[in-house]
């Protein structure tokens, strides 16, 4: 059965990964939220509330050099074969405008 992981659980894992990267590292709070141009309380914020923007979250990923964790959010479907582009155009279109 495939779990599924609520939106809180995510992010203390995401949380979890930025910190061991960090301790890792060897950087101090303070010396992250310099190289990520955010001042600590943001990133505390972040740390004991789970709020945080995206631009600090991509910040914060580009000062612990974590780049490649972003790919997965920007990576999109590309059509490799001649019955996936049959496929992808029997399919409905999206609409322009959603009503409600």
């Amino acid at each position: 059965m495939v779990e599924f992981k609520t939106p809180y659980e995510f992010i203390e894992e995401l949380i979890e990964m930025i910190e061991k990267t960090r301790k890792r590292k060897k950087l101090r709070q303070s010396d992250l939220c310099a190289r990520a141009s955010l001042s600590i309380a943001t990133y505390q914020k972040f740390l004991y509330h789970k709020k945080i923007s995206l631009v600090a979250l991509v910040q914060i990923l580009y000062a612990l050099d974590m780049t490649s964790n972003l790919e997965g959010l920007i990576a999109y479907e590309e059509i490799q074969t001649l019955d996936d582009i049959r496929a992808a155009s029997q399919k409905e279109s999206l609409p322009k405008r959603i009503r409600k």
